[in-house]
């Protein structure tokens, strides 16, 4: 079964890159919106393979500039996100590297970071800047790393500060942070707890490959995605304060996932 699903994800793939790859190129250099919807496809097409059932929850904005800040679990974040619209990923510069890789990641979208390197920050920035200036979703990553699912990392403030400078640009459009919690709550049909979350957690230290291949042998997995209300922005807004707001509306949707649900017992008619 697992060759199987590899060959299905390699097909899915290759396929897009051949067929697709070519037009969306071509429109990316000329600057052009068509294929945009060509990005979603493939990340629909990989989660299919992949065994993955993505469900949205609230509303996905459109037509504003913005940027989503969600929850770091996996790298299934990228295509359980990038298959519900056309979005534009903060990504490690190693991504790019690989020629297979790095040419899926381009023409996804994609805006290059080096981690650890302060001083390319202001050249991020100005890349997330002239992406949301184009309508463009940006998704980052506030954690700037990945965690073991089980609680939220601090979200760290250094990229809020384009959806500020965004708020001040010359286009006089609305500016927002949403808000996005990405839950992992199904494997093979049985709900997830702590044990079952290294099965699709990637952290620490584990190397990709054994990771993959143990995800692979789990079974389906259901991934929850919970929109929250957007975050106006305006020229005058502080990126720390940005920041922390939006950590704790993610802190909330997350509380708000996992409560426990009560069932309401019927009311009985009357005797």
């Amino acid at each position: 079964m697992i060759p199987l699903r590899l060959t299905l994800g390699v097909a899915a793939a290759t396929l897009f890159l051949l067929v697709l790859g070519p037009a969306r190129r071509f429109a990316q250099w000329r600057g052009w919106r068509f294929g945009r919807g060509a990005p979603p496809l493939f990340h629909r097409l990989l989660c299919a393979t992949l065994g993955v059932r993505v469900r949205a929850h609230g509303r996905a904005l459109d037509g504003t500039p913005r940027l989503i800040v969600a929850n770091h679990v996996s790298w299934l974040d990228i295509p359980v996100l990038g298959s519900i619209a056309p979005m534009t990923f903060l990504a490690k510069s190693e991504v790019g590297a690989p020629a297979f890789g790095g040419r899926i990641a381009r023409l996804q979208g994609v805006i290059f970071v080096e981690r650890g390197r302060r001083r390319c920050i202001p050249r991020v920035n100005a890349e997330i800047v002239a992406a949301m200036a184009k309508g463009e979703a940006v998704v980052l990553f506030a954690e700037a790393t990945t965690g073991d699912g089980n609680r939220l990392l601090r979200f760290r403030s250094s990229h809020f500060e384009a959806a500020r400078r965004a708020a001040a640009g010359d286009n006089g459009a609305e500016t927002v942070v949403q808000p996005v919690f990405l839950d992992y709550t199904r494997i093979a049909g049985l709900p997830v707890g702590r044990r079952e979350r290294p099965l699709f957690a990637w952290y620490g230290d584990m190397t990709f490959l054994p990771h993959f291949r143990r995800f692979l042998g789990a079974g389906g997995i259901v991934c929850d995605v919970h929109f929250g209300a957007p975050i106006r922005i305006c020229a005058a807004s502080n990126r720390k304060a940005v920041a922390r707001a939006t950590e704790l509306a993610v802190r909330n949707l997350a509380g708000q996932a996992r409560a426990p649900k009560v069932a309401i017992p019927a009311e009985r008619g009357s005797s």
